[in-house]
């Protein structure tokens, strides 16, 4: 059966990085939803957080066009974001419509370290614009999205996985589990 793994969860725990060796490991395509936001905001543009949110809901859109069309291919995917319980939903619908089978990992961490880590991102890093139209830079807001975000329904087969190291990327335990649902 073909394979979709989905990665989503906190903000800063490094889901990028973990889909990109994913895929190698795996050698299978992957989709981001910020890149394709990317992508339409530097087309399109926007002026204020309202827009923002359309590009961000136009780019799951296309996350779900691309998963829809690229499952007529056979061939496994990955696709992360910072999914919600209806996007979840939505996907699982295509996967089952398309005969894949569908694992999401769920990347959680300690609330504080992941505000910190986010800090260092918006700060440090030459984050695009896209990313930058919210009010996460303070603490309280960064908390209260985080919160609500993990009250997300996960539907199907799911791992959380300890996102507040980086050595969930190569610990053999969580590696083992992906590998068995990749049959591997």
């Amino acid at each position: 059966m073909k394979k979709l793994l989905l990665i989503t969860g906190d903000l800063a725990t490094d889901k990028s990085t973990f889909a990109h060796l994913l895929s190698e490991r795996y050698d299978m395509s992957l989709f981001f939803k910020d890149s394709i936001k990317e992508v339409l905001g530097d087309t399109i543009g926007f002026t204020n957080r309202e827009e923002n949110k359309k590009l961000s809901n136009a780019s799951m859109k296309l996350m779900f066009h691309i998963f829809s069309e690229f499952a007529r291919l056979n061939k496994g995917m990955i696709l992360e974001s910072n999914f919600h319980t209806e996007e979840l939903e939505s996907l699982h619908k295509i996967a089952e419509d398309h005969d894949y089978e569908v694992l999401t990992l769920v990347l959680r961490g300690d609330v504080e370290l992941l505000h910190q880590r986010y800090l260092n991102r918006i700060y440090n890093e030459n984050r695009h614009p896209v990313h930058l139209s919210t009010t996460f830079d303070i603490y309280e807001d960064f908390k209260k999205y985080t919160e609500k975000s993990r009250q997300e329904e996960i539907p199907g087969d799911s791992l959380i996985i300890d996102a507040n190291d980086f050595s969930y990327q190569k610990n053999d335990i969580i590696l083992k589990r992906i590998d068995d649902f990749m049959n591997v």
